[in-house]
């Protein structure tokens, strides 16, 4: 692909992403009643309501503008708490002795069980709730991330700053914290814009299934699942929230892709 052609797509996604995500925390500040049922369900878009109503006969563009913001911070915590257990736990895998042979088992284990199956687990045993999914993140995503940067600090360890700063007296953490650490930042940030698409993907799907993770049953992936049943009468209830995860999910995957490929 032509090098100009390859900018311009660059600069379309982060159009694209950062237009999501603004009108995902901006929507919220916009007044409008997305909690009062103003005339049937599924009524289809008209003057009134652009998008039309939804299953109880609320405004769906009013839901859709309040439905990002809560939906996107959870992910943003999530994927901050799995990054910090995900680092630390590859940190330890890259050492030696009976901790890295342990850490790596747990890590074998969670990295091939299915994630909705972990997200079911946790759920029915922790109930919903924006810490339950912030555990249920940590637990699908730390694993990966842990993988990862074992891959990643594993040679940098080797390396021969590293070693004469061990030498010279440092204890392992400041070693880590300062030498390995900042030659790890890019690659690391890189897996954490992977595993932030991983948390909406996740919450999403926790939404769609019912769960109510946020606890409010107002966000995007709950608007998904019960527009699904109003689908001949009013698409728009359901394919709104669609478009709208799909803006960020779909411009945000490619964008780090494209970073990981272009990193040096």
């Amino acid at each position: 692909m032509p090098r100009g052609t390859r900018k311009a797509g660059t600069v379309l996604l982060v159009a694209l992403f950062v237009c999501s995500v603004l009108f995902a925390l901006v929507g919220c500040l916009i007044p409008a009643d997305g909690s009062s049922t103003f005339g049937m369900s599924f009524s289809p878009p008209g003057m009134d309501h652009p998008l039309g109503t939804d299953n109880l006969g609320r405004d769906v563009l009013a839901r859709l503008l309040h439905g990002g913001a809560q939906l996107l911070g959870v992910s943003v915590l999530s994927t901050a708490a799995s990054t910090v257990v995900g680092v630390a736990w590859g940190i330890a895998l890259a050492g030696k002795g009976l901790l890295k042979t342990a850490l790596s088992s747990v890590a074998d284990l969670f990295v091939v069980m299915p994630s909705v199956l972990i997200m079911m687990v946790l759920v029915f045993g922790l109930g919903s709730g924006v810490a339950t999914m912030v555990l249920v993140t940590v637990a699908v995503s730390a694993p990966f991330t842990a993988r990862y940067t074992r891959s990643v600090v594993e040679p940098i360890l080797r390396s021969g700053f590293v070693e004469s700063s061990r030498l010279s007296g440092d204890p392992f953490w400041k070693t880590v914290l300062f030498d390995v650490l900042p030659c790890a930042a890019l690659p690391i940030a890189t897996d954490t814009g992977l595993r932030f698409i991983s948390a909406v993907y996740l919450v999403s799907s926790a939404a769609f299934m019912g769960f109510d993770p946020l606890g409010s049953a107002s966000d995007w992936g709950t608007m998904i699942q019960s527009g699904v049943e109003g689908l001949s009468l009013n698409p728009w209830a359901a394919l709104a929230p669609c478009i709208a995860l799909a803006c960020i999910t779909v411009s945000g995957n490619l964008l780090v892709d494209r970073i990981g490929k272009e990193r040096p």
